[in-house]
């Protein structure tokens, strides 16, 4: 025999029912707030990651131009002065009229030898620089100075700079 209490329903208490419409309300308040702080991070994120990827292009360019300039033969590497250099997205040389043009490289050779602290002079050695510029059109490979822009301070130019020395070993005379 079962008693009468066993049949009836057991009464639940409202508070014990679920989330109160204040706790609700605070959830999505933490939710969005956090949502919107990574939400804004994402622009910044990608500026970044592109930025990245430029300059792994620029210094793939760069290494491909000093690398053609190391192999030349030492007397003739006054011939790569002032040469510009037309490159597509992924680094690969295209002309000057492509439409994929992204990357403009230009090869410097200073004529002399260059200052080396602490060593004396050689008739021996050059420098080589590549100047990358990732700008649409005609890049300003100019080089800006101190101070250029008003400000007193030095300021990043539209082009990143490469420079490496060349040395000449002699040659085989067998």
């Amino acid at each position: 025999m079962r008693s009468q209490n066993s049949n009836q329903k057991r009464v639940i208490p409202s508070t014990q029912r679920g989330f109160t419409l204040i706790e609700t309300v605070l959830a999505i308040g933490i939710v969005a707030t956090v949502l919107i702080s990574l939400l804004g991070i994402l622009p910044t994120g990608s500026n970044i990651l592109s930025e990245a990827g430029r300059s792994t292009v620029g210094a793939r360019i760069a290494q491909q131009l000093i690398g053609e300039v190391q192999l030349a033969e030492y007397d003739d590497i006054d011939q790569f002065n002032n040469k510009t250099r037309y490159y597509n997205d992924m680094g690969t040389a295209v002309s000057p009229a492509d439409p994929t043009l992204v990357y403009t490289a230009r090869i410097e050779v200073e004529s002399g030898n260059p200052p080396i602290p602490g060593a004396k002079e050689s008739e021996y050695l050059r420098r080589v620089i590549i100047k990358v510029s990732n700008n649409p059109g005609i890049p300003d490979f100019s080089n800006p100075t101190e101070g250029e822009d008003g400000s007193g301070k030095a300021f990043k130019s539209n082009y990143n700079r490469y420079s490496s020395l060349v040395v000449f070993t002699g040659k085989d005379k067998s």
